[in-house]
């Protein structure tokens, strides 16, 4: 029987089974990817209670009994006499099922009989199947080749009455709705344990995460987990103990929950269908494509925004797993600045050897994630920045409940109804705004250093696969006694766990409510910058109760304003840790790029500058906006200067990594590029040209991260930064403003050793 079940694996991506639970008067309909694990949950008591009593020893063993106790399935005592269940007869597309869930009504008065509830799954059926256009035909609805008779309840038949089912009860109708009560169920206790055994295994797999169920399998083999490619009684069984939540990975967002929102229809009208949004990235109806699906036969969606980390359909699965549980508050995991004998801030921030700017803001950061809860969450009403860290962006669902995922519809406890607890939105997020190149990923070392010795998981996130694999050799370095974790596409380690993970953001939409500390870094970077999906993915890994940490040399303006009124925590860095100011751009008048490779000519005081930056032994970035204008303006400077090894890369250029190394080595001495560059590389040695940097591609947060690639270096802090366009206008007033601003605050402050506010550039 257990190798049976374990065949049902085959179709979790489309079909379900749907069933109303009776009981008491009281109805609910759910549905079930495994209908013999259901069957044996809730009419086989020595079924259940052997799962039970598994489930508790394992979650005993992991020390995790909380979180399982919030969402685990309240099950009341009752005699198996008095518990029915009425099953549909025919599976029907996941997306369908999870819908009729949805729908039915709840009644907590009760007044539910077996003919009431069959006429009413029946009835909802039908009108769902008329809505996805099938065609009623001599009261039969016909679909690919099976047969759905309409509920009849007046006919009887007492050949078909079920046994020992009183007579005057209505039958049932054939190939329609079957009742089950507790005649003694197929499954073992052997059974029972070992499937109870794989649930919880799975379940622990899943912890943090939120997969697809084909990216579920691969986890589970990756694990090597015996069958993984039928894993669907465990974790059927899982949802019913409150392990994990599974559900459609597109669903139809909540009715109105006030019935006179359901009157403002006109009469005699059916109320519309509620828009689908995608519970794995939160896209709303506006992202969603319908297309004829060869697996459920319907007009199935599939969510377009998230489709490069894999298909999110309305008939395909999403599983949850539970949040990852932190300890209990106490003594022994107080956070560190409650501990007895714990040493002090500046005694923890001594070993990472951080400059005086860069250990202020450091230890203001710790004292925000260490300080109690409720005087963090009295600051996040003051601010709530936009899109999931704050207010809700229109189409995307919000990170701390997202529809129709609330219980999840399978194993929605009878008694009482309950639903697993919302999350709790993370506690609002801290702004470590810190000029370029004033080592920020230092700044972060301590706060990772203080969550891991309470022994919970840290994520840093950046939007660039560049910047993550330049900073995971720095974090291996910092932490060589901790698991690391580095995801990316295309990542070896994709099924991996880790205490520290460092992912490109895409990533993030794999993870759910999973880390106790966020870390943001260049969150004013493409693709992050003003895409809400991001920010759902970056606002959703964050435990209940967890920190989020934001690093940018350029915050957007939304975060600089609430930051200037106080309404958000932060701490600002004016100054570099070598403790020179920072470089101010020189402007030099030029014409367009284009004309400047139709005339096949530098102007005198262009070349003049490139040619003393070479002379100078400094490695040459060169930004241009469009990435036609690279090779032929790299002919144009190697005619130029034919004694310089010159290069160009960009977003296109298969060899680019290649072309930054060699850049990196001096090999390459002028560099061609785009803004694929503007951050995340650093040459010890370098001066910056920005071409046409009046272009409307170039912004003040642009110009500034171009010109945050000069002056990084120690032996070299006075590097050179040019402006060149036709004209100067507002993006590149505001940078110089911003640039020059930063080095009077930082002289201000006492964190010059130069007190000239200026490079030499200028």
């Amino acid at each position: 029987m257990f190798l049976k079940l374990w065949k049902l694996w085959e179709g979790i991506k489309v079909k379900a089974e749907v069933y109303v639970v009776l009981e008491r008067g009281r109805a609910q309909l759910l549905w079930t990817v495994a209908p013999e694990i259901d069957k044996a949950y809730w009419l086989e008591p020595d079924f259940r209670e052997e799962a039970a009593r598994y489930a508790s020893a394992a979650r005993t063993a992991s020390a995790d009994r909380s979180a399982v106790r919030a969402g685990a399935i309240a099950y009341e005592p009752l005699p198996s006499r008095l518990r029915r269940c009425l099953f549909w007869s025919e599976p029907l597309p996941l997306g369908q099922a999870a819908g009729l869930a949805e729908r039915w009504p709840r009644s907590p008065g009760g007044g539910w009989d077996e003919r009431s509830a069959a006429e009413q799954l029946a009835r909802m059926v039908r009108e769902d199947m008329e809505e996805n256009g099938r065609k009623r035909r001599g009261g039969l609805l016909r679909r690919s080749g099976w047969r759905l008779p309409v509920l009849r309840p007046e006919r009887r038949d007492r050949s078909r009455q079920p046994a020992g089912m009183p007579l005057d009860r209505p039958r049932q109708p054939a190939g329609h709705v079957r009742l089950h009560a507790a005649n003694g169920g197929p499954i073992g206790i052997a059974d029972a344990r070992r499937l109870t055994a794989q649930a919880c295994r799975l379940a622990e797999l899943c912890r943090g995460r939120a997969l697809l169920s084909g990216e579920a399998q691969a986890l589970f083999a990756a694990a090597g987990v015996d069958g993984a490619d039928a894993a669907a009684p465990a974790l059927q069984l899982a949802a019913l103990l409150g392990r994990l939540r599974i559900g459609p990975a597109i669903a139809p967002l909540p009715a109105p929950r006030f019935a006179w929102l359901r009157r403002l229809a006109p009469p005699g009208t059916r109320p519309r269908r509620a828009n689908l949004r995608c519970l794995r990235c939160g896209s709303g109806e506006a992202h969603m494509r319908r297309t004829r699906c060869a697996a459920c036969g319907r007009m199935c969606a599939y969510c377009e925004a998230c489709l490069g980390m894999g298909r999110s359909r309305e008939c395909g699965l999403l599983i949850l797993g539970t949040p990852t549980t932190a300890p209990p508050r106490g003594a022994a995991a107080a956070p560190p600045a409650e501990r007895a004998g714990t040493p002090p801030i500046a005694a923890r921030l001594a070993p990472w050897k951080l400059s005086p700017a860069q250990a202020a803001a450091a230890a203001e950061a710790l004292r925000y994630i260490e300080r109690d809860d409720m005087r963090i969450l009295r600051s996040r009403q003051r601010f709530r920045p936009p899109g999931p860290l704050g207010r809700r962006r229109p189409g995307c669902a919000t990170a701390a409940g997202d529809p129709g995922f609330g219980s999840p519809r399978i194993g929605e406890p009878l008694s009482p109804f309950n639903r697993l607890p919302a999350p709790a939105a993370p506690i609002g997020p801290f702004l470590l705004w810190a000029v370029t190149g004033a080592g920020k990923t230092e700044m972060i070392f301590p706060l990772i250093e203080s969550v891991r010795m309470r022994g919970e998981r840290v994520l840093v996130a950046t939007p660039r696969r560049d910047v993550v694999l330049e900073l995971d050799p720095r974090l291996r370095r910092a932490f060589p006694h901790e698991k690391i974790v580095t995801l990316y596409g295309g990542s070896p380690q994709r099924w991996e766990d880790g205490d520290i993970v460092l992912a490109t953001t895409h990533q993030l939409f794999r993870f759910q409510h999973a880390f106790e500390l966020v870390v943001i870094d260049e969150l004013d970077a493409f693709p992050y910058h003003n895409d809400p999906l991001l920010h759902y993915a970056a606002a959703k890994v964050c435990k209940p109760g967890g920190r989020t940490v934001l690093l940018s040399a350029t915050p957007p303006a939304g975060l600089q304003r609430a930051a200037r009124r106080g309404k958000l925590p932060h701490a600002k860095v004016p100054a570099r840790f070598h403790r020179h100011p920072l470089p101010v751009p020189a402007t030099i008048r030029t014409p367009p790029v284009g004309r400047l490779i139709r005339q096949r000519q530098l102007p005198a005081r262009l070349a003049a500058a490139i040619r003393a930056s070479l002379d100078r032994g400094a490695q040459l970035f060169l930004f241009v906006q469009q990435i036609r204008h690279i090779d032929p303006l790299v002919g144009l400077l190697r005619q130029t200067f034919p004694d310089a090894a010159i290069d160009g890369t960009s977003s296109k250029d298969t060899k680019r990594a290649e072309k930054v190394r060699l850049f990196r080595e001096c090999a390459i001495r002028l560099l061609v590029t785009t803004t694929i560059l503007e951050r995340g590389v650093t040459v010890p040695r370098s001066d910056v040209f920005i071409l046409d940097a009046d272009g409307r591609l170039f912004d003040e947060a642009s110009l500034v991260q171009m010109a945050g690639r000069a002056g990084r270096s120690q032996d070299d802090p006075a590097g050179r930064v040019y402006f060149c366009a036709p004209e100067r206008n507002r993006a590149q007033r505001l940078a110089i403003r911003h640039i020059t601003g930063m080095n009077k605050l930082a002289k201000r402050q006492g964190y010059l050793n130069d007190g000239n506010g200026s490079g030499e550039g200028r």
